[in-house]
């Protein structure tokens, strides 16, 4: 698994768990047991969790995800791109299929970016669609926390549902900044004549 998959899923489940640990905290629960001589045994379990669990959150996230895209009538939300746009990237693509359909939004913009793109541009633009996938995977682990604290009949405070809302304002605020920051980029570039990858390299 590449390093970004990784980062993807790593910092979700953190968030997950330390939500957990803040809403115990906050209800008053006793959380000595989990720093005594059995810590070790817990840290390792919950350690071989973070990808499996990771997974399971970003999978929930892109379903979401997915439901927005469709009450808002878009094709993709991984591609939400002008017409004029598309048929700009769609003019570079030297494709043979007739006419472009906005069913195939997605595969038009993936192909632009990774196979037309400069290496430093797409670059880029992954770090930015790290940053929105990292920052909307986390928006659903801090809400996944409270599921589970339902599961477990932990308390939930006032102040710990505050947490959660400040914190996912926040990184609600971050992943729309990238994925805005991504769109316009894509837009932007349409507009540049790309060379191939091997022209490129």
């Amino acid at each position: 698994m590449d390093l970004d998959r990784q980062i993807r899923f790593a910092i979700p489940p953190f968030f997950l768990f330390a939500s957990l640990l803040w809403g115990a905290h906050l209800a008053g629960c006793d959380l000595s047991p989990l720093f005594k001589k059995d810590a070790l045994g817990l840290l390792a379990a919950s350690a071989a969790a973070v990808v499996p669990i990771g997974f399971l959150i970003g999978a929930v996230s892109v379903a979401v995800l997915k439901l927005i895209a469709k009450i808002a009538q878009v094709s993709t939300y991984e591609a939400v791109l002008s017409d004029a746009c598309l048929d700009r990237i769609w003019g570079q693509l030297r494709s043979t299929q007739a006419k472009r359909h906005k069913s195939v939004t997605l595969f038009v913009a993936a192909t632009f970016d990774h196979e037309l793109l400069a290496t430093g541009i797409h670059t880029w633009l992954l770090r930015r669609w790290n940053s929105f996938n990292v920052a909307a995977h986390s928006i659903v682990a801090l809400w996944l926390a409270h599921f589970a604290a339902r599961m477990f009949h932990m308390p939930q405070v006032c102040r710990w549902w505050t947490s959660t809302v400040i914190l996912s304002a926040l990184l609600f605020v971050t992943a729309l900044e990238a994925w805005r920051e991504t769109m316009k980029m894509i837009e932007f570039q349409s507009y540049r004549q790309q060379k191939s990858n091997s022209e490129n390299g």
